[in-house]
């Protein structure tokens, strides 16, 4: 059995991650992850794990909207409409693009979150990463998180120097 094999969650998690809460502003929680230099980070609510927030997430909601957006002004950009007159041009629409900056963490979050206990194995862990295309996972006791395992842990295990 190699060393890999023998460690746990518990051995190469990050405890007591930075985390988010669900009414929090998603503007603000993406200031958090990138000051944090962290690429996702549960969200908790009563100390209860209630889903998870990445910046894939937040970028994805912001294309969202800006793509709304410009498909709403190219509608108002049409200088002949239906009725065969050219009608006079307005300014570009940008009501989706106000709305990014309201938006909640909860707006965002994925609620299936997909974790493990302290006690799982590495191999286990990395193998469950691999099969769901994820990133991270939350280790929890109970609905508590108490730690996070991302796959840069486990690259770092493979890439440290062996003695």
């Amino acid at each position: 059995m190699s060393d890999i094999e023998k460690l746990t969650a518990a051995d190469i998690m990050t405890r007591s991650p930075l985390s988010v809460r669900p009414e929090q502003p998603l503007m603000e929680a993406e200031q958090m992850l990138i000051a944090s230099r962290i690429g996702g980070a549960p969200v908790v609510e009563g100390g209860r794990l209630v889903g998870i927030l990445s910046r894939s997430d937040i970028a994805r909601v912001e294309v969202v909207m800006m793509s709304l957006d410009g498909q709403v002004s190219d509608q108002l950009h049409w200088n002949v409409q239906a009725d065969g007159f050219e009608h006079s041009w307005r300014p570009d629409f940008g009501g989706f693009r106000e709305r990014v900056a309201k938006l909640k963490v909860k707006d965002a979050m994925h609620r299936e979150v997909i974790t493990c206990r302290p006690e799982t194995p590495v191999t286990e862990a990395a193998d469950t990463m691999v099969r769901q295309r994820i990133h991270r996972l939350i280790v929890v006791e109970g609905e508590r998180p108490v730690g996070i395992v991302s796959s840069l842990d486990i690259v770092k295990l493979v890439g440290q120097p062996r003695a």
